[in-house]
Formats: structure tokens, C-alpha cells, sequence
């Protein structure tokens, strides 16, 4: 069932709200628990509850309260068997200790032989058949391992990987199969996702080490061997029975995310997690290939059965564990979870038999010239009614041209009474410029130059950020160019010349678009001593004008183009024209047809092989169209361009053409 509480966070009388929507007798719920203390921290397939202050029954709508002399419960399972904490007297001082619960009696569980008073823990889960109990241990105040607690033979045994200096075990299953992580690192942090087992086996997941990062865990394992967790940054999902490691994207517009619980059939939970405000801020997010490729919000779900978020905020916050079943999913509202409230959903079995649309986040990219053509991808969801259509509400079609700004995209999902029975959202938000580069200690670039464009510019420069996109390269794609740069190093120092090229045009300066151009050492930008590499433009690249960013930093290249890390350099911006590679590749003449030419409304298309895409541009190079096809034949609406002449690139998986065609 569950579950990290503390994942990526910083150093749980109801007034109780419910929305449903309807649907025979079945109906999905809502249900906020408000108030101090309310956070579901684990649930069963009875819709039983554990809080740090009791068991809460959905069914009922009442709290079984804590037992007297049980300081807080972290856990439950189908049995109703918990797990929590409990007094400890040593020499008559109070301390806590792990426990469990089970037929109604509280157990302890103990700590290692040799512990001290600065013993601690912290519990992650009992299995489904009360045989197991996981969680972290240490004998004194600094050495937190995972553990394993064999119920039948009241055996604590601590799980440490080799040379691991810190571990935790977040999730057992029913054949004591334990899930966490452990950090071999004697210095700096790494975590490392692992199934464990007893005599202290650890399995990575997947195998080899993560990167850098604090945070890979397993949160999860069910009983058929299902693990979930995440790993430098992303949730995955790893069958033991297959192998099989599958990792997902992060929606867009947060920065990390992770799975916290599977359900016995495959169901995963979680959330998406921003920094964007200074402090954690989480959305929910649930996934099973039955609703897509990738996870997708929880609110989608609700949504389309017409229940509402109540939360404060509007939004789940942390969905920590998910019953066996897969029907009920508990968890808390954004902030910490021992204050704040905490909510249940009742899915009751109609999971799959929703009916709704995989609407996209906001869409955000740059344009210095203009409205810009954005694709963006809308999959329903909906095996109940195969009868139901997607509707254009407001806003341009995929493939369109957008404004500069923000434009709202609206569709709706209807049936065959065109009822609507879902509705999707989202906005596209067009900007005229890119990021703002971080302040330095001004050393000026004084030259670049490549194709066409030759700018040199002043040593004495005090602006960190020079905007010279008046300034026109003009490149052709699939072709390769040389960049030469000169500047002022402010002494015996060296640094680095680093290009960014926008080559697909999404609006941000990836480190995949990247070229480390070279060094100079004690220049004063005006000796002819000269940084060059060769740029090679991509052959699927945005055709049409797009950003060049180039940046110089003291000692090392930069770290990103926003934020290069450096307190010394410069950063300057020109603009690229891309013209398509014109000639044939692999293309049979006789079997691409695109007719009628000239053309005023429909233009159709078809190829002996499957067509990627047909995108259109004008005589500037700048896409004014663009429609993606996957099939031999496809028509693109051209009726709301201006007559003229226009190239049409068409694109399969073996090559690409461009051809004229004129619009009436």
C-alpha cells in the first residue's frame, strides 16, 4: 500500500465534504478530512484508514481512536493489523518504540542489541498478511538502516547493504520482499532504489548506480512483485518477475515526481511536485496502462465523474498509499502532512470505466517573429462509450499558427446526445523572448562569427546580456558551419565559449543543444586570439528563424544558458534562419503526390510509404502550417493562408522532400 512521508520535503470532529457523480448505483467519492492530525497515512481495501491519531472509517464516517498508551499509528492492512508506536521505559525515562498490532494486541518490535537512548526509527509498512513488518532503525543517534521484522519469529534483523553508510525499508509484501534505499557513499549522498531481502540482499533498481541525486527509492512493492518508486527525479515502475524497469516523463511544469503505492492490480499513485513558489506544492497523479503510456492526474479522473477537489488549494496535495484493490487512495493536502488534512477517494470499481480526456499541460515556446505553429496531442480515454467525440470550444485547431501571448484551448468530449461528458483545458502561451541570463562581473565578448554573420563588438562592454538578435545567421539544415569567438578574459585567466542553439524551437536553450566552441587564455579581446569549433545544424531542425545564444564564462563552460555559473563572462543573443535541405533524400518522385498545385483550400497528400508529417513555410523560411499524418495519404487545410508561393516539406521515417506549391 504506501509510502515515504517525508519525500522531497523540507525539515496527522470531521468537517467532512463530499461531491459524486452518479453512475448506476456505483459512485466515485471525495472525501476531505479537515482539520489537525487528518492525514491518511496508509488504507485498506474496507476503506479503513490509518491516521497518526486513529482509524478512520469511510464506510461509517467515524474514528476509531488511538488505544491509551499508543503514541501514533502509521500503518493498517486487510487484517486491520497496524503498526505504530509505543512507550519504552528504560531506567524510568520515557522513549518510543516500533510496534505492531495484531488480533487487537500491541507487540513491540524493539531495536537492535548494544542500542542507546539515542536509538530511533521510523516504521514504512506491514505486509497484507501480517508476517512482516519494514521500516528504518538505528541503535544510536547516526547509523539509520532498513529492518525487517519477521512477526512468527519475533526476529528484528537490520538491512544493510556493503558499506552503506544510511538505508531505509519503505514497503514489505506478503514474501517479506522489502523495498527502499540505501547510500554506499562514505562522503556526499547517493541514494539507491533496492528490493531487499533477508540476509541483507539488495537488488538495484534497475541495476548499476543512479545518478547524483538524493532521491531514488523504492516506495512500493506489491504481491505480485510490482515495485514503484522514482529515480533521478522520474517515477518508475519494475516488474521482478520480468525485469522489465519502465521509467515515465514529469508533467510539464513540475520538476520532479514519483510513485508512492501499487495496488495488487498494477494501479500506481503519486504526485508531481513543484518548487515554483519556494516551497513544495504536490498534484496527484495515478497510472495504469489501461488509462495511457504515461501517468496522468488524479483530478482528471474526479473530473470526469463530476466530483470536485475541496482541499484549500484545489489540488490533492500527496496521495501516499492506494488499498490492495485498487478502489480507495488516501492521502493529504499540500503542507506537512502532520498538520494538514487529510482526504479519501472511493473509486469504486469504475476506474476503467471512465470516460475522459488526456488533456496536455500549458504549452509554452518562444517566437521572435510572430504567431508560431504549436502541435500539441489530446488521446480519450473512454472503452465504456466508443460513441464519444472529441469538439473543438475555443481556441485554434493543432497545427495552427498561435499569437504571441496567451491563448486558451478548449475542447469538450461529447456522446451521441451530445452530452458533455468531459472537458479538457489548457493554454498556450506563445513568448516574443527567451531567459533572462543570471548577472556576472562583466567580461565582454568581442567577436562572433558564423555563416554570414560577423559581429564585433566593444572590449569595454559592462552589460552581462547583449541582445543582437536584429543580427541574421543565415544556415541551411543538415549542414555544418564554423563559429569563431574572441574576448576579454580580464587577465592571465581562461574561459570558455559555449553556443546554444534553439534547434527545436520549444523555447528553452537545452544542454542537448549545446556546443563547447574552445578556450582562450590572457586575451585582452582585441589580440586575434580565437575560440572555433563547427556547428552542425540538425536535419529535422525548426525551419524558419530561431535563437543562437552564446555565452563566456571563466574557467568552466557553462553550466546551462540561463544560469552558466560563473561569476565572469558574457552573454549574447543573435538569430538563426533555417532554410530546409531542398534536395531529395531517398524520395521516388512517382509515388509523393501532393495535388491540387495550385491549391485554394484542400491540399491532399500521398507517398507509397507512411508520411510523418507535412509541414508548410513561406517565402521567409517561417512555418506558417503543419499537420502530422502517420499514414499514406492525409489532406492539410491550407484555405486560411494568403496567396502566394509556399514550400511544403513532407517527411516519412527515410527521408524528407521539399516542394513549391502555390496557394490561389
Amino acid at each position: 500500500m504506501k509510502k515515504n512521508y517525508f519525500k522531497w520535503l523540507p525539515q496527522g470532529i470531521f468537517a467532512v465534504a463530499f461531491l459524486c457523480f452518479n453512475i448506476s448505483n456505483a459512485q466515485v467519492q471525495f472525501r476531505l478530512l479537515d482539520g489537525f492530525g487528518k492525514a491518511v497515512l496508509d488504507i485498506n481495501d474496507s476503506g479503513k484508514a490509518a491516521q497518526s491519531g486513529g482509524i478512520y472509517d469511510f464506510t461509517t464516517d467515524t474514528t476509531e481512536p488511538i488505544e491509551e498508551g499508543v503514541s501514533g499509528i502509521s500503518g493498517i492492512n486487510n487484517a486491520g493489523d497496524l503498526i505504530g508506536t509505543i512507550p519504552l521505559d528504560r531506567d524510568g525515562e520515557m522513549y518510543s518504540q516500533p510496534a505492531y498490532r495484531k488480533g487487537g494486541i500491541w507487540t513491540p518490535i524493539g531495536f537492535p542489541e548494544g542500542s542507546t537512548v539515542d536509538a530511533g526509527f521510523s516504521l514504512g509498512q506491514i505486509s497484507e498478511n501480517s508476517n512482516y513488518v519494514t521500516g528504518q532503525i538505528s541503535a544510536d543517534c547516526c547509523d539509520f538502516q532498513a529492518f525487517l521484522f519477521n512477526i512468527s519469529t519475533g526476529n528484528l534483523e537490520v538491512l544493510r547493504a556493503p558499506n552503506s553508510e544510511y538505508g531505509a525499508g519503505y514497503t514489505v509484501n506478503n514474501n517479506g520482499v522489502a523495498g527502499g534505499w540505501y547510500d554506499p557513499l562514505p562522503e556526499g549522498t547517493i541514494r539507491v532504489a533496492s528490493l531487499i531481502t533477508t540476509g541483507s540482499v539488495f537488488t538495484n533498481i534497475p541495476s548499476g548506480l543512479p545518478g547524483d541525486n538524493d532521491f531514488n527509492q523504492v516506495s512500493s512493492v506489491n504481491n505480485a512483485g510490482l515495485a514503484v518508486g522514482d529515480r533521478n527525479n522520474k517515477p518508475f515502475i519494475y516488474d521482478s518477475t520480468t525485469g522489465t524497469f519502465t521509467e515515465f516523463e514529469i508533467p510539464a511544469g513540475y520538476e520532479n515526481a514519483t510513485f508512492t503505492s501499487v495496488s495488487d492490480n498494477g494501479i500506481a499513485v503519486g504526485y508531481a511536485q513543484s518548487w515554483a513558489t519556494g516551497s513544495p506544492v504536490r498534484e496527484g497523479i495515478i497510472y495504469n496502462p489501461s488509462l495511457g503510456s504515461q501517468p496522468i492526474f488524479i483530478s482528471t479522473i474526479l473530473a470526469a465523474h463530476g466530483v470536485e477537489v475541496t482541499t484549500y488549494d484545489g489540488m490533492l496535495g500527496t496521495p501516499i498509499a492506494i488499498s490492495p484493490d485498487g478502489n480507495f487512495i488516501g492521502g493529504w493536502e499540500n503542507g506537512f502532512f502532520f498538520f494538514a488534512s487529510g482526504w479519501i477517494i472511493n473509486l469504486d470499481d469504475l476506474l476503467f470505466s471512465s470516460c475522459f480526456i488526456q488533456c496536455p499541460s500549458d504549452i509554452t515556446t518562444v517566437s521572435l517573429n510572430g504567431p508560431k505553429v504549436v502541435n500539441y496531442t489530446m488521446n480519450v480515454i473512454c472503452s465504456s462509450n466508443p460513441s464519444t467525440s472529441l469538439v473543438l470550444v475555443s481556441g485554434p485547431e493543432s497545427g495552427s499558427a498561435f499569437p504571441v501571448g496567451t491563448t486558451e484551448v478548449v475542447h469538450n468530449l461529447v456522446d451521441e446526445n451530445n452530452v458533455v461528458v468531459s472537458t479538457c483545458t489548457f493554454n498556450v502561451i506563445v513568448s516574443d523572448q527567451y531567459c533572462t541570463p543570471e548577472e556576472m562581473n562583466v567580461e565582454a565578448i568581442t567577436l562572433v562569427k558564423i555563416a554570414d554573420l560577423n559581429n564585433v563588438t566593444a572590449v569595454e562592454s559592462t552589460d552581462t546580456y547583449e541582445n543582437f538578435t536584429a543580427m541574421t545567421a543565415n544556415v541551411t539544415a543538415g549542414q555544418t558551419y564554423d563559429i569563431t569567438c574572441e574576448g576579454f578574459t580580464g587577465g592571465e585567466y581562461t574561459d570558455v565559449f559555449t553556443a546554444y542553439a534553439d534547434w527545436n524551437h520549444d523555447g528553452e536553450f537545452s544542454n542537448l543543444e549545446a556546443t563547447e566552441i574552445g578556450t582562450i587564455t590572457f586575451s585582452d579581446g582585441v589580440d586575434g586570439q580565437q575560440a572555433t569549433s563547427t556547428i552542425s545544424v540538425p536535419t529535422d531542425a525548426y525551419i524558419g528563424t530561431t535563437a543562437l545564444r552564446v555565452v563566456k564564462t571563466y574557467g568552466d563552460p557553462s553550466i546551462s544558458a540561463c544560469a552558466p555559473g560563473s561569476g565572469f563572462g558574457q552573454v549574447e543573443d543573435y538569430t538563426l534562419n533555417i532554410s530546409p535541405a531542398l534536395a531529395t533524400q531517398n524520395f521516388s518522385r512517382s509515388a509523393l503526390k501532393l495535388f491540387p498545385n495550385p491549391v485554394k483550400d484542400i491540399l491532399n497528400v500521398s507517398n507509397t510509404e507512411a508520411i510523418e508529417s507535412i509541414t508548410v513555410f513561406n517565402i521567409l523560411g517561417q512555418e506558417v502550417l503543419s499537420k502530422t499524418v502517420k499514414n499514406t495519404s492525409g489532406q492539410l487545410n491550407v484555405s486560411m493562408l494568403p496567396a502566394g508561393n509556399y514550400l511544403a516539406k513532407v517527411t516519412t521515417t527515410s527521408a524528407v522532400q521539399t516542394i513549391k506549391i502555390v496557394k490561389q
